[in-house]
């Protein structure tokens, strides 16, 4: 697979920690051929994952056992960007540490050269935080113009209406603007329907209690049935490819349509 997968922030790597573990247990990577997409040859995912802080970074690379991560690729600073765009799209204390964003494009670079053929980046992220929100901002205008033949698909976590934040319309507003104006496609998935859809085996409880880890869980298998490289619709034989730039060539033709949606749920 030509992709680099990138993901930036809590949101995203808690995300990025559910998909992995479902793409790298044994049951699912069956052969060189199911390894290969997200691989490099020597074995190790070509993944970057990006937080101001190293708490998620850290636990993601402990629950993905097996040393799949690259470790100069877990990019972590050490404050965070305090649930504010700005702060985050201006890489806060750049000028005191190495800057996220310098090292996120090194590493992506690195990434890339690392391809047989580089054709884009997933991203992972969120719209209601400093670094999900402001940092992918500011990411996705440097890919596009350090990688303007390349594509970019966004999976986009909208918080829940309710408020998480007191910024988070603010940072969503923005974040929105940067990715209709930067990516290619955005996949988006809002928090209120992910809890109902993640809940929905346990309607019949008085009060349903749903994990995070059960949402995330719930995003990823739905990014499986998308992403996951098969050979062709079960019954149909119409092949849907090995690579996620097809789906956006398909139904995202015209550049001011770029907004996905899915609530499907793979089962391999």
């Amino acid at each position: 697979m030509s992709a680099v997968w990138l993901q930036v922030g809590q949101c995203g790597n808690q995300i990025g920690q559910e998909w992995w573990q479902l793409l790298t247990q044994k049951s699912a990577l069956q052969g060189e051929a199911d390894r290969h997409p997200f691989c490099s040859l020597d074995g190790k995912l070509s993944a970057i994952c990006v937080d101001s802080e190293p708490k998620v970074v850290r636990k993601l690379q402990k629950h993905v056992k097996g040393g799949f991560f690259r470790e100069s690729n877990l990019i972590v600073g050490k404050q965070g960007r305090g649930k504010n765009w700005a702060y985050g799209y201006h890489d806060g204390h750049a000028d005191s540490e190495r800057g996220l964003l310098q090292r996120t494009m090194e590493s992506l670079r690195k990434e890339a050269e690392r391809r047989d053929c580089y054709c884009g980046t997933v991203l992972f992220h969120s719209l209601g935080g400093g670094t999900g929100a402001g940092l992918s901002s500011r990411l996705c205008e440097a890919i596009r113009d350090e990688y303007p033949l390349g594509q970019i698909l966004a999976v986009t976590v909208a918080p829940h209406q309710a408020g998480e934040s007191p910024l988070q319309h603010y940072n969503a507003l923005l974040c929105l603007a940067w990715l209709q104006r930067h990516t290619d496609g955005i996949l988006l998935l809002q928090n209120d329907e992910v809890l109902a859809r993640a809940g929905a085996p346990h309607a019949a409880a008085a009060q349903p209690r749903v994990s995070l880890s059960s949402m995330n869980a719930y995003i990823s298998r739905c990014l499986a049935g998308l992403l996951y490289p098969v050979e062709a619709f079960t019954g149909s034989r119409v092949s849907i490819g090995m690579e996620p730039w097809e789906l956006l060539r398909t139904v995202c033709p015209m550049p001011a349509m770029k907004f996905l949606y899915v609530s499907q749920a793979s089962r391999r």
